[in-house]
């Protein structure tokens, strides 16, 4: 199997293989280089390049006000591969208890990318309960979509609806400022990087990368994982 093939078999995009492999081999090097290399148009190229540092495979320094990107080692591809199953270890506890409820009561609905996050949201504020959460990492929230959760905060407190969350000790943001949500604190290493949440017979979960957003319905499921929240919440420090 080629290398770009390999790359692919390890969730990246064809155009991120291909110029993650062209900065291996070109050393660091400016758009206009790369893009003489790969014959790909300089705005595939910025795209393709933003997906890789987000995945950690690509840097870049500034010179003289010009961008030079440099290609991680590639033993990052290793740390890429052990984070993915690292959060596959945080669901399949969870997965594991799916599989052992009764089907007939699950309901089970998948949602990708930024539609579906928006959809979370509209769930969110169709609920008639308070929402518990822990795994909440509020600057990821705030970075991704600000301006959709300034929205969807404002909308929460006319309605009267109410959050408890666990964040870890010293995040970096949180929506405090609202008093209709209550946080908790614990130790970054008992921390899940998965935001889960739970009200009436639902449970959710997100996965940042690449975004989705997993709905289950089943009362079961729901009522455990209140009680798993309200065991964290006890432990839980009121101080960040």
């Amino acid at each position: 199997m080629e290398n770009r093939e390999v790359l692919i078999e390890l969730g990246l995009s064809e155009g991120e293989a291909k110029i993650y492999l062209c900065l291996l081999k070109l050393g660091e090097s400016q758009v206009n280089k790369i893009k003489t290399e790969t014959k790909m148009h300089r705005t595939t190229i910025y795209d393709f390049l933003d997906g890789l540092i987000k995945k950690g495979l690509v840097s870049y320094v500034v010179k003289n006000n010009v961008k030079f990107f440099i290609a991680a080692h590639p033993n990052r591809l290793r740390s890429l591969v052990q984070e993915k199953e690292e959060h596959l270890k945080e669901i399949v506890p969870s997965l594991v208890q799916l599989a052992d409820l009764e089907k007939k009561s699950l309901k089970v609905e998948i949602y990708e990318g930024v539609e579906g996050f928006k959809t979370f949201i509209n769930r969110m504020l169709n609920r008639h309960s308070e929402l518990l959460g822990f795994g909440i990492d509020e600057s990821q929230f705030e970075s991704r979509f600000p301006h959709l959760m300034k929205s969807y905060f404002k909308k929460e407190g006319k309605l009267g609806l109410k959050e408890r969350l666990i964040t870890k000790k010293g995040a970096s943001f949180t929506y405090k400022k609202f008093k209709y949500l209550e946080y908790r604190y614990i130790d970054q290493k008992y921390f899940s990087p998965i935001p889960t949440m739970t009200w009436g017979n639902l449970v959710l979960f997100i996965i940042w990368d690449p975004l989705t957003v997993i709905f289950v319905d089943n009362k079961d499921l729901a009522e455990s994982y209140r009680k798993h929240f309200e065991l964290l919440w006890k432990i839980a420090d009121r101080n960040p």
